[in-house]
């Protein structure tokens, strides 16, 4: 019985450390908004925008590939499977000082 006992426990052990597992940014997918109905996700967070920081400054990336693999790492740290609304924008000079650069934002989400 023992035995049964501490299979059962492995087992049960390592669901719970399976389902902690966290995503990895290339897990996220970028979805236009026409791909998706609002009844086949939820929101997680609007990224880059929702925090006080946003009144001060944003992130600014070199590239609009580099600001949207950012939005991505920061989405699976939220265990969102996907991003929204994604846009990137050519910055020139009020967040970057003249230098060239982007801002990117969109809404993370999870997608059922």
């Amino acid at each position: 019985m023992k035995k049964r006992n501490a299979s059962v426990g492995m087992v049960l052990g390592a669901a719970a450390f399976a389902g902690c597992a966290t995503l990895k940014a290339e897990d996220v997918k970028i979805y236009e908004p026409t791909q998706l109905r609002e009844s086949q996700y939820e929101s997680v967070a609007r990224l880059w925008v929702e925090t006080w920081r946003a009144r001060t400054g944003v992130p600014t990336y070199a590239s609009p590939g580099d600001g949207i693999a950012a939005l991505q790492n920061k989405a699976a740290s939220l265990d969102a499977n996907g991003l929204i609304n994604v846009a990137c924008y050519s910055d020139p000079g009020l967040f970057s000082l003249g230098s060239d650069s982007f801002i990117c934002y969109g809404k993370a989400i999870k997608v059922r």
